[in-house]
């Protein structure tokens, strides 16, 4: 089944960030987009009568359009913020240099999938729909320019993460049909690698910079990760859910 070019569009009316996005605006705090379309008797069905093995089949197609709406997006490839420190060197005391990252880029989000086995459970008006997720050998870069008396070099950082863990979970109310993506946490980062090059007489400053960037970087993803990927896949998954028992929905009955 495919409602891509459905979700393409709403997405881009809903997310007007798009692949323009640069710092995406937090979601916490905010409601999560719920659309009201009517549940699926087929999910529910099958989640009364215990078939929760079936819960890793629509984890996976419903993260399949994830995957294609991110790139459809731009989220594959993230604008990341610049930033600058100050810096004072021993050898010259009294004297004040300063490190610029700039034209940073991060990609990965498109390798999003299934990690173990997802979940399917029920109250008497609830579906939970529960799974881990991971994103593989996510990578980011900066450029880097170093002012000191005039002798500064222009350098590069790129870094990989060998993966990337979240924890998901999603309430289908069986009444209203309302999907919403309650949780989207991260759980685990495995190794994260950093390699820089073009530093010269400042390598000293290497470990310097690796910390800075690092720093830089968590509280971008985490605005990420809470507002417009969340928002995304909730999005996705109540266009899914809706696909399984109803026709193609217009843009115009979105609107």
């Amino acid at each position: 089944m495919k409602v891509v070019g459905i979700l393409a569009l709403f997405c881009l009316f809903t997310l007007s960030n798009g692949a323009g996005i640069r710092r995406p605006v937090s979601g916490k705090g905010d409601p999560f987009l719920r659309l009201s379309f009517p549940a699926s008797d087929h999910l529910m069905n099958r989640t009364r009568s215990g078939e929760a093995g079936n819960a890793n089949e629509y984890m996976d197609e419903v993260l399949a359009l994830v995957r294609e709406q991110i790139v459809l997006l731009g989220y594959d490839r993230i604008q990341l913020p610049d930033g600058d420190f100050s810096f004072t060197w021993d050898a010259y005391p009294g004297v004040n240099g300063g490190v610029f990252l700039h034209d940073g880029l991060a990609t990965g989000l498109e390798t999003i999938h299934r990690v173990g086995d997802a979940t399917l459970s029920n109250t008497d008006t609830v579906i939970f729909f529960e799974s881990d997720c991971g994103i593989n050998n996510a990578a980011f870069g900066y450029a880097i320019s170093i002012l000191f008396m005039d002798i500064g070099p222009t350098a590069s950082m790129t870094g990989t993460a060998d993966y990337i863990n979240f924890y998901f979970h999603s309430t289908i109310d069986i009444l209203s049909g309302i999907v919403v993506v309650d949780v989207f946490d991260l759980k685990k980062i495995g190794r994260i690698s950093t390699d820089i090059q073009g530093l010269g007489i400042f390598n000293w400053l290497a470990e310097i910079i690796v910390d800075f960037a690092l720093n830089l970087l968590k509280p971008f993803f985490k605005e990420l990760i809470e507002g417009p990927l969340t928002n995304l896949i909730n999005v996705v998954l109540q266009a899914y859910i809706d696909s399984l028992r109803n026709p193609p929905t217009t843009i115009a009955s979105l609107i």
